[in-house]
């Protein structure tokens, strides 16, 4: 079982929510992940020459989702009670993207991947021509 702190479960579950927002569930689920984020960073986050930045909070914005994912490891890693609002978060998350026979699909490309077709979805058939 994949801890879900980890980097990979986090990422996994914030690009699942930003993908959901098509439906009112789903952004009701991104709603309340980016209120999550808000209460941990404020309105945004400090940089290092004192500035206050944005917190990355556009689901349509691959990078973005990456980089919030990034932000809530790390204060999930370093605060136990963040921790443990973000796996509340979570928990009540996955139902808005997890199908009525509760099976999920999660599709994730990261790092450097060299990605020619990519097919993305749930019970595809593929057939050559």
């Amino acid at each position: 079982m994949v801890d879900p702190l980890s980097l990979e479960a986090i990422t996994t579950a914030v690009t699942a929510a930003a993908g959901s927002v098509g439906t009112e569930a789903g952004r009701q689920a991104w709603g309340s992940l980016a209120d999550l984020a808000r209460r941990a960073f404020g309105r945004g986050r400090q940089e290092a020459d004192g500035a206050a930045a944005a917190l990355p909070l556009d689901p349509a914005s691959g990078p973005q989702n990456q980089a919030l994912a990034a932000l809530l490891f790390g204060r999930a890693f370093q605060d136990e009670a963040f921790a443990a609002e973000y796996r509340r978060w979570e928990e009540s998350a996955r139902a808005v993207y997890t199908s009525v026979d509760n099976s999920t699909v999660v599709n994730s490309v990261s790092g450097e991947a060299r990605v020619r077709t990519l097919y993305q979805g749930r019970d595809i058939t593929v057939r050559p021509h």
